[in-house]
């Protein structure tokens, strides 16, 4: 027997290479900024009383768009990938109000001239598993989850109504991608709709991304790419806390640009 050993090291040192080549993780950080705008209705009142919406451009003075830096980063480990990010974006406009807003025991009647503020900030965390490993075909499931950072003030020239709300939402997420040559195309597509008691939430968030690498290649451990993307957060909240009701049907979309550095 140990006259054999000389023969099995330099095997079990191939095999141990090639099982550390084809797990060996890689890291790809995309920094961009987010051309978004902010569409929806919003709507606020005491329980007993029917909600009526303002829309979020025409009544709340939000239409125009916002440029935030945000960022991205895939982590690919196997058969394995996670996808962590972070989307701030944030609003402000006049508008006058067409529906009655109360929060928090107070009401702006509508009618009146107001100021609002508004920001919905969103992390993710997501992991798929892919069911075709490899370098030029992508297409995995998996889970994840998203918090989500809600905060809007209207203010009138007597009183200010805030709606605040952070909410981590666990969702069901796909995944898919395709590269030819230096170009790389990627969905990532992630929801989940949950009813509980009175209160209802439906969250969606589509990210669809494509790279063209200018050095490195895509198994290669050192790359960089152009990046020009395109993102949509679908937020649906009707829910009941204390005596306020609230319904809000609002979402943030728009282009984003960066750079993405792969290790």
């Amino acid at each position: 027997m140990p006259n054999c050993i000389p023969f099995r090291l330099p095997v079990l040192l191939a095999l141990t290479c090639c099982l550390a080549a084809c797990s060996a993780p890689h890291l790809d950080v995309i920094p961009r900024i987010q051309r978004a705008k902010f569409d929806g209705s919003v709507a606020a009142n005491i329980s007993s009383v029917t909600l009526a919406s303002n829309d979020v451009d025409k009544d709340l003075g939000l239409g125009d768009p916002s440029s935030e830096f945000g960022a991205r980063a895939d982590l690919s480990f196997g058969a394995g990938k996670w996808t962590f990010a972070y989307a701030p974006a944030s609003f402000s406009g006049d508008g006058t109000l067409t529906a009655d807003i109360t929060q928090g025991g107070v009401t702006i009647t509508a009618g009146t001239d107001v100021k609002t503020d508004l920001k919905m900030d969103v992390a993710t965390a997501i992991w798929t598993h892919d069911f075709f490993p490899g370098e030029n075909v992508e297409l995995g499931l998996g889970l994840g989850a998203h918090l989500l950072d809600f905060h809007s003030t209207i203010t009138s020239t007597t009183d200010s109504a805030t709606l605040d709300q952070t909410i981590p939402v666990p969702v069901i997420a796909g995944r898919a991608g395709l590269v030819f040559g230096p170009f790389d195309v990627s969905a990532l597509l992630s929801g989940l709709k949950v009813k509980y008691g009175g209160d209802e939430a439906t969250f969606v968030d589509a990210d669809l991304m494509a790279r063209y690498r200018f050095f490195g290649g895509v198994g290669g451990r050192l790359s960089g790419a152009a990046v020009l993307g395109w993102r949509k957060t679908d937020v649906k909240l009707d829910y009941t806390d204390g005596g306020d009701h609230t319904d809000a049907d609002v979402n943030v979309s728009g282009i984003y640009y960066g750079l993405s550095i792969g290790f």
